[in-house]
């Protein structure tokens, strides 16, 4: 999930804040043609000239700059630490969104670290594992009660001794806590020992926690005190105040800790005599929405739970209960609705005193030393895959939580990729304050500086481990439903799982205690609605390139290491999987040299019965028992590999340092030496969203935002076919009629250069802001057109306008994936393709009309207030995704160097295309010349992606997969086959028919329809259906049958019916551009999304291109070959033969002029030169079907 930022106003407070929320985007076919060299040379400087000011210009001065993180040195000082604890807070229902206060102060000035999760989906262990450093197995407090968890096993556990205050008041520090701590931490146990080492407190107690409007506290060591009729927030934030003017007043550094209930639900036990020591066999309790403070009970009246696509699905395939739960009921999704109200009124109280204490510290003079840390125990979920309110599964909704820093030293409003889990929050606080590290931590410090986060890109931990044991219930008025359609509220939900994120893969898998298995991919399946081992699917042969059964082998080892773990060998599992260092990451260990050892040797995670708590006997195979750590196989059957990804140099030495210490009987290393010397080493590589995150998007939002992207795509395409139709008029307006071609080519040559940099520009930057530079570079171009004096000025603008265009293209369709999941974006993304046909359909008639009336050079001033109304309109409906570090910081991410030689790769490529045969032979020495460059240019761009560039303009990771590649592959062949069939058929009618401009350009009209219509069908397909594959097999073979049936009818009679056989191939042009769309984008990794994109758009304008070129060559070749043969054979001289062939192709209107006899000879020649264009688009569209049949399906 990707954050953005926007203005909010409160419409019931009457006040405007920043918030944050979550985020979860056709072919423009312009003709290429014949140009001078020079022009073509000076077009390829300007596209980059200006494709280099672009970047510069979006990184000077458009905002102010964020401070620059301080230096290490600030983390020596004796900083205050305020850490604030929500209970049940959500993320992904975008609770954060409706908190002002903490936007501003915290969002906006500190980090938010957006894949921060949960070790365990319920409030005591995971607000153990906060407090200890440790996984929930290793604290062994796994419930909220006894025997299994609650502050009784918390002091069994011995942690009462050996916890998060106890080593910070050793460090000099004053400890505070006010709020909640544990569950069963009540009022007739809270003696029974007290809690250690806060130097004040005031606890909040069951059985009155979760009652908003009867709290009891308890403050040190006095007797619990009621509080019946005051909200428990407000009574909250006088203690915290309280508190904080103690700390004040004292020299020593302080560490306070504020635990609201909120959001949690209302829940009475009062009525209940309860022994909070003793298993709560026939316990009774009341629960109900949350309570919220009486000023804020009338907010939010029509705030509804987002409708993501796991929002009361229509089919889903999960395992277990989750499964049998039939859909909600009307009357169940609005109880849920008003549940979700109450949610966010209950934390307006809570943003009340964060302000409250913000204004304390800044009062003070401390906040500028003061880190201030927010999270919640564990997620949330309200009718996601039809569950009633309630936590405890291991969905994202539950485990993807929020955590935001804000501190010296700490970006401000900045986002973090890096994967972090509660266990190391306590190694982070530590670190705050200048203590050393616990051996006995399983959980790593959090990376807070820019320096820090930095360094922590390919050396941090990949995976989460999230374990549960014990009961999921339903804390709403409705119950859950089993097979036999009887009531629970509880039951059994005890899994183990892992959360895995890298540069190409974004998994969950879990077991549960019953056997059932789970595996989402997260980058197709964002809502996580289809399992991929579900027995009752088609399962995948394949899953990141590899058998399946190999991808889960991994992940049920990594998994079996992970719910054993302890120590650093819970960040380095791979280390203690494979002690010679060389697998660091997933994508390491999926060489297929380790299957065996995988596949085959590994014991599997499993369960010996459904228990409540962490009970040894019934926990399965354990790591240290069956595990790597006392067994391995023959070592000569060890799985070498060399990982692509960098690995720290001292990982060898480190185990060369211990090969004493193993055992060759048992195959056993002394794992926590090696750890304690070792660093991490595996990279966390995903930085976004899963595509479509942000599904919650109302349809109306989108709808708007994508009807101010039509404005752009409508008059960007017009644009395309209306210079087509006027440039013969304005380049003799400035008598230069043979350069009139440069005024399409360098448009499209100087969109080609900057592609790739659009895509990079809009990560740094943000969408909104690239779009509309767009928008606003189009304009001026037009601008620049429309009021040129020579028609240098005239090119120059137009090379302006092609950067713009490039912007147009790839930005929409990154904007559209930013706000619906991939599956529904195919549909939206079809609404700009037609768009984009109605465009060019529209704009050479238009075109021509206005040259003829009021002058070509209102064709390009009428189009700029249409893009300054679509700037307008950008501002006012599409959030801004972004808030950045500007100026020189911003500008160093930008790979100039690779974008340079990207772009000049490109132009010694395309310029053979455009002067061969007609500038200069296809035998002159600077059409190898040019191919030379082409590899040298190219050979430079890999070296600089691959060795030099710190962020590369275009990953070179993306072409090792496979589905990108193949992309690429079909949509830059397949619309070098409707070019040449753009080329060809005006000119076939014109030939056969002596039809006139006008009319041989409707003959086009079938395709450009089809191309819309297949868009469109393309799109409404995989939206419902959710499959691509079969899309562009059906698509390829469409177009292929097309020209199939050009090259077999199409021999000079053809009537109106045979002239729709070109429906089909537009048909299957327009369903490729969404199905590759998709199938690009589900293969993936989100953070690669923009320069994927880039990639599809940049081989279309090659396919444009070449395809043109081939098409255009050949056909003529022929056709003058043809000619000149029939007429040496009729006998006609040498010298008269080589003027009939030079007039026939260069006049068309030669025809009507010739000899009837000879007319007859150029109208067969023609038909023969066509013929073969017909078996060049259909060569092409076989090349694409081939590609297709070997693309892997990802369900989106």
């Amino acid at each position: 999930m990707s954050k953005r930022y926007q203005q909010w106003h409160h419409p019931e407070i009457g006040q405007t804040y920043n918030i944050s929320g979550y985020r979860s985007d056709g072919i423009s076919l312009y003709f290429g043609s014949r140009m001078n060299l020079k022009a073509m040379l000076l077009a390829g400087l300007l596209g980059f000239t200006s494709a280099a000011s672009f970047g510069f210009g979006l990184g000077l001065g458009l905002e102010d700059q964020i401070p620059l993180a301080k230096s290490d040195s600030s983390r020596t000082r004796r900083n205050n630490v305020v850490f604030i604890l929500t209970d049940d807070q959500d993320l992904h229902m975008n609770s954060l969104d409706y908190m002002p206060h903490l936007q501003k102060h915290l969002v906006d000035q500190g980090t938010f670290y957006k894949r921060h999760y949960t070790t365990t989906a319920i409030c005591c262990p995971a607000r153990v594992s906060i407090l200890t450093g440790k996984a929930p197995h290793n604290t062994n407090v796994t419930d909220l009660t006894p025997p299994y968890g609650g502050y009784p096993k918390f002091i069994r556990e011995g942690h009462n001794d050996n916890y998060l205050p106890i080593w910070v008041q050793a460090q000099g520090y004053n400890t505070y806590y006010a709020g909640k701590l544990f569950n069963s931490h009540a009022v007739n146990n809270y003696n029974d020992p007290f809690v250690k080492e806060w130097n004040q407190s005031d606890f909040l107690l069951d059985p009155y926690v979760y009652m908003y409007l009867n709290a009891t506290f308890q403050r040190n060591h006095d007797p619990p005190v009621s509080h019946e009729g005051e909200y428990v927030t407000d009574v909250l934030a006088r203690k915290t105040q309280g508190f904080l003017d103690q700390a004040l007043e004292e020299d020593a550094p302080f560490f306070l800790t504020i635990a609201p209930n909120a959001p949690h639900s209302n829940v009475d036990a009062s009525f209940a005599k309860i022994n909070f020591t003793d298993t709560p066999r026939n316990w009774t309790f009341k629960m109900t929405t949350p309570i919220p403070a009486p000023r804020h009970a009338h907010l939010f009246k029509d705030v509804v739970v987002p409708r993501t696509e796991n929002f009361n699905p229509d089919s889903q395939i999960v395992p277990s209960w989750i499964r049998d739960q039939p859909k909600l009921t009307q009357e169940n999704i609005d109880w849920n609705d008003d549940f979700y109200r109450n949610r966010l009124r209950a934390l307006q109280a809570v943003d009340e005193l964060i302000d409250d204490v913000f204004k304390k510290l800044e009062d003070a003079g401390v906040l500028d030393h003061t880190y201030i840390v927010y999270t919640t125990d564990n997620g949330f979920h309200i009718s996601q895959h039809r569950l009633q309110p309630g936590k405890e599964c291991g969905y994202e909704e539950d485990i993807n939580i929020p955590l935001i820093i804000r501190g010296p030293g700490v970006p401000a409003g900045s986002v973090s990729e890096v994967i972090t889990t509660h266990a190391d929050l306590a190694p982070t606080f530590l670190s705050l304050i200048g203590a050393p590290q616990r051996a006995d931590f399983d959980g790593v410090v959090i990376p807070l500086t820019k320096k820090e986060q930095a360094e922590a890109i390919g050396k941090r931990h990949e995976h989460v481990t999230v374990e549960f044991w014990g009961m999921a219930g339903s804390e709403g008025k409705f119950p859950y439903h089993d097979k036999e359609g009887e009531s629970f509220f509880l039951r059994n939900n005890t899994y183990k799982s892992i959360r895995i994120v890298g540069q190409t893969y974004n998994l969950y898998y879990s077991v549960w205690c019953h056997g059932e298995h789970e595996l989402y991919d997260l980058q197709t399946d964002p809502g996580q609605l289809r399992n991929l081992l579900d027995a009752e699917i088609v399962q995948p042969s394949e899953l990141l390139g590899y058998p399946l059964e190999s991808v889960v082998a991994r992940l049920d080892a990594l998994l079996l290491v992970g719910k054993t773990c302890k120590g650093l060998v819970c960040s380095q599992p791979w280390k203690t999987l494979h002690p010679q260092g060389d697998v660091n990451t997933l994508d390491d260990a999926l060489s297929r040299e380790c299957d065996d050892f995988y596949v085959k040797q590994q014991p599997r995670v499993s369960f010996g019965w459904c228990a409540s708590g962490h009970v040894l006997d019934a926990e399965g195979a354990q790591f240290e028992k069956e595990g790597l750590a006392y067994w391995r196989p023959d070592w000569s059957n060890w799985c070498n590999f060399q990982p692509t990804t960098t690995t720290l140099s001292t990982t060898n030495t480190i185990m060369s340092n211990h090969a004493d210490e193993y055992d060759p009987e048992s195959g056993a290393v002394n794992q926590q030496d090696v750890a304690d010397q070792a660093t991490e080493t595996t990279p966390l590589l995903d930085t976004s969203q899963s595509p479509g995150s942000s599904s919650s998007n109302s349809s109306t939002t989108v709808f708007k935002i994508v009807l101010v992207l039509i404005i752009g795509s409508f008059t960007a395409s017009a644009d395309g076919s209306l210079v087509l139709a006027t440039h013969p008029t304005i380049a003799s307006e400035f008598n230069a009629l043979s350069a009139s071609n440069w005024l399409f080519v360098s448009f499209n040559l100087a969109g080609a250069a900057t592609q790739a940099m659009v895509g990079k520009l809009s990560d740094i930057y943000g969408r909104r802001r690239l779009i509309v530079t767009a928008y606003a570079l189009f304009a001026a171009g037009c601008i620049i057109v429309g009021t040129g004096t020579s028609m240098g000025l005239v090119i120059l603008g137009r090379v302006i306008s092609g950067i713009g265009g490039s912007g147009l293209t790839v930005v929409a369709m990154l904007i559209i994936t930013d706000l619906v999941p991939l599956r529904e974006a195919a549909a939206w993304q079809s609404y700009l393709n037609l768009a984009a046909t109605t465009g060019r359909s529209l704009g050479g008639p238009l075109g021509g009309w206005l040259a003829d009336t009021i002058g070509w050079r209102w064709s390009f001033n009428c189009q700029v207030p249409i893009f300054l109304v679509a700037i307008i309109l950008t501002y006012f409906f599409l959030p801004n995704n972004k808030k950045q570090d500007k100026g020189p910081t911003s500008l160093s991410r930008i790979d100039f160097p690779g974008a340079a030689l990207l772009a000049l790769t490109m132009m010694a490529f395309l310029l053979p295309f455009e002067i061969g045969g007609s500038e200069v032979p296809w035998s002159h020495p600077v059409i190898p010349g040019l191919f030379v460059a082409t590899l040298v240019f190219g050979g430079l761009f890999v070296l600089c992606e691959g060795r030099w560039a710190k962020e590369p303009i275009f990953p070179l990771d993306l072409l090792r997969i496979r589905n990108v590649v193949l992309g690429y592959v079909i949509s830059g062949t397949l619309c070098a086959a409707q070019l040449g069939l753009m080329f060809s058929v005006p000119l076939y009618f014109q030939v056969t028919k002596r039809a006139s401009n006008t009319v041989a350009g409707a003959y086009l009209f079938p395709a450009v329809a089809g191309n819309a219509i297949g868009a469109i069908l393309a799109g409404l397909v995989i939206k419902r259906t959710g499959r691509y594959k079969l899309v562009l097999l059906v698509a390829t073979v469409t177009s292929a049958v097309s020209y199939l049936l050009l090259l077999f009818r199409w021999h000079g009679d053809t009537n109106v019916w045979e002239s729709l056989y070109i429906f089909p191939g537009g048909l299957g042009t327009g369903a490729v551009q969404t199905g590759v769309f998709v199938a690009v984008q589900a293969a993936t990794d989100p953070a690669h999304k923009a320069a994927a994109l880039g990639g599809v758009w940049l081989t279309v304008m090659v396919g444009v291109i070449v395809g043109m070129t081939a098409v255009s060559t050949a056909t003529m070749h022929v056709m003058a070959g043809s000619l000149a043969t029939t007429l040496q054979g009729r006998g006609l001289a040498e010298g008269v033969i080589e003027k009939i062939v030079n007039m026939a192709t260069s006049d068309i209107n030669y025809i009507d002029k010739a000899d009837p006899t000879i007319a007859s000879a150029v109208v067969d020649a023609y038909v023969r030169g066509l013929s073969l264009s017909h078996v060049i688009s259909l060569t092409f569209s076989l090349i694409a079907m081939v590609s297709t049949s070997l693309i892997s399906e990802h369900k989106v």
